[in-house]
């Protein structure tokens, strides 16, 4: 673990540094706070939670509560939030969970409470969804659980480290295309496999230290850990 975080420390910034990625996750409206705003089903923006959320996709058709447009424009800066989409991920998860850090991007013309953080930078479609899948990547997940207890806090995001490439490198581009590609559909097993690997590869990882990952997640099915290893072997560094 040591020797992960060490060589990850050195090469790659985190997601709120300010001389790399700058940006910035933080709640919208609040499920307690804004409930008197909320009314069950009918005309207006599906209200996202934590609960539609799951790996590359959110689940609008669970939602069950919705807000009048107008108001939704009194308590948010719609060009920062509803009006567009936006990278987000689930803020109440464990350690313990299957995944612990868990994103998507939330469409617009929805709103989302307090247990989905979202991106507050106003940044293209391309690189939400590059970061959408080195969110969703093994090894992002297991960074995040070394400091996680029961919520994923925009402080701890602020810290993930996350490879900032080049926008034609061909690793971003192709993690932004399987990104795009499983979120469109039910998880495709090969794809999902070259995704997490591609992802470990950015962060420049050798096969004993991603090895070693994998091994941290006992409840990914051991299928889905030797496909993603094996995809992991095929790829040069």
């Amino acid at each position: 673990d040591v020797d992960i975080l060490h060589a990850i420390a050195f090469t790659t910034p985190t997601l709120g540094d300010p001389d790399g990625w700058r940006l910035h996750f933080g709640r919208e409206l609040n499920a307690t706070d804004d409930r008197r705003h909320f009314h069950p089903g009918g005309d207006g923006l599906p209200v996202v939670e934590g609960k539609h959320l799951s790996p590359f996709s959110v689940d609008i058709a669970r939602t069950r509560l919705r807000i009048a447009p107008e108001v939704a424009a009194g308590l948010l800066d719609s060009a920062r939030t509803f009006a567009r989409r936006r990278l987000g991920y689930r803020e109440v998860a464990s350690a313990t969970n299957r995944l612990t850090l868990i994103a998507a991007i939330v469409p617009a013309n929805t709103v989302t409470t307090h247990t989905v953080f979202c991106l507050k930078n106003q940044v293209d479609d391309e690189l939400q969804w590059y970061l959408c899948g080195m969110l969703n990547s093994f090894v992002a997940n297991y960074l995040v659980r070394l400091r996680v207890t029961t919520h994923v806090s925009s402080g701890i995001i602020d810290r993930l480290p996350v490879p900032l490439p080049q926008r034609d490198d061909a690793r971003f581009r192709e993690v932004a295309g399987l990104s795009r590609t499983l979120a469109a559909a039910p998880l495709d097993p090969a794809n999902y496999a070259r995704l997490q690997a591609v992802a470990a590869r950015a962060y420049g990882l050798q096969s004993s230290q991603f090895d070693h990952i994998l091994s941290t997640f006992p409840l990914v099915e051991p299928s889905v850990r030797a496909a993603v290893r094996s995809a992991f072997y095929d790829i040069v560094s």
